[in-house]
């Protein structure tokens, strides 16, 4: 394990394999040195090579616990890449499940490790993020463990599924909001810092106002719209 990483890490706690990555922005700098590129002897269900799938996602984090890959998913959403909400939430509903379960490691299906995204439009948006990225972690550390330890994971899997349930909807600008959250829980579980947790959790509650009130809106438009046709 790396000597800079902070002690008490989720990732670290879920996994026996040594870490090559201290923090947030190693993590996304390793990520992005593996991925511009489709791994040596990549197999026919890693996709075509200007293709990233699923299964080359989890292979370039490694031996890595559910924060990790929560993050990698997530970013997609809140610097939005079109078309990748479904793709990146529906794995997001069962890995938010595994972690409820209490699972020691994220497990997705072969068939969903196929699913693939644009190459450069993922890296490019996971790119983007780093300059974010090493901002927050300057204020991310070890705190309120008992908030981002195994136990509090398992409330966590709830909530991250019920997020990840919204973010794969078609809601036009529905996708952001809750997948800031579910970023802010994964750093929180990174870096076993309770207080980016709870800060995730309060943007996934304002995150389901926010949609409760753009549903609510569009349904009143479409009765409004109904009753001016009827009438």
């Amino acid at each position: 394990m790396s000597k800079d990483r902070p002690p008490g890490s989720s990732d670290a706690h879920h996994s026996g394999a040594p870490q090559t990555c201290a923090r947030v922005s190693d993590l996304l700098d390793a990520f992005l040195a593996r991925g511009h590129q489709p791994a040596p002897g990549q197999s026919a269900s890693s996709g075509p090579p200007d293709r990233i799938s699923l299964a080359e996602v989890m292979d370039a984090l490694g031996d890595r616990a559910f924060g990790t890959l929560l993050l990698i998913l997530s970013i997609p959403n809140v610097l939005p890449v079109p078309g990748l909400s479904t793709a990146t939430g529906v794995p997001m509903i069962l890995i938010g499940a595994q972690m409820a379960l209490g699972r020691p490691q994220p497990w997705l299906p072969r068939r969903m490790l196929a699913v693939g995204f644009d190459r450069g439009a993922f890296l490019g948006v996971i790119r983007r993020a780093k300059p974010w990225a090493d901002r927050l972690e300057r204020h991310l550390r070890p705190r309120l463990p008992a908030l981002a330890g195994p136990a509090a994971e398992r409330m966590l899997g709830v909530a991250v599924m019920l997020l990840a349930g919204i973010l794969a909807l078609p809601i036009v600008f529905g996708n952001q909001p809750p997948a800031l959250a579910i970023a802010l829980i994964a750093l929180g579980l990174m870096e076993s810092d309770g207080a980016f947790v709870v800060a995730g959790l309060i943007a996934g509650v304002l995150s389901i106002a926010i949609i409760a009130a753009v549903l609510l809106g569009l349904g009143q438009a479409a009765v409004a719209v109904a009753q001016q046709l009827i009438g």
